[in-house]
């Protein structure tokens, strides 16, 4: 596997929220926290995606209203 290409970017952004994504992430740097924060937003998107496409086959149920559409 090739790795991602990194970018130096520059945020403005909260501290209170880096701080608990730091807490909840377990990550060391504000750097790892923000990664690991934005692999967990697009795994959670991909999951979506998959429990959309099975909605309503079988049966499976949104029992926490999650899954909208």
């Amino acid at each position: 596997m090739r790795a991602a290409a990194k970018v130096r970017k520059q945020f403005i952004l909260d501290s209170g929220k880096i701080a608990t994504a730091r807490k909840l992430t377990g990550a060391r740097t504000d750097t790892e926290a923000i990664n690991k924060a934005l692999d967990i937003l697009i795994a959670n998107s991909a999951i979506e995606k998959a429990l959309l496409f099975v909605k309503g086959k079988g049966n499976i149920r949104d029992v926490y209203h999650k899954i909208s559409g």
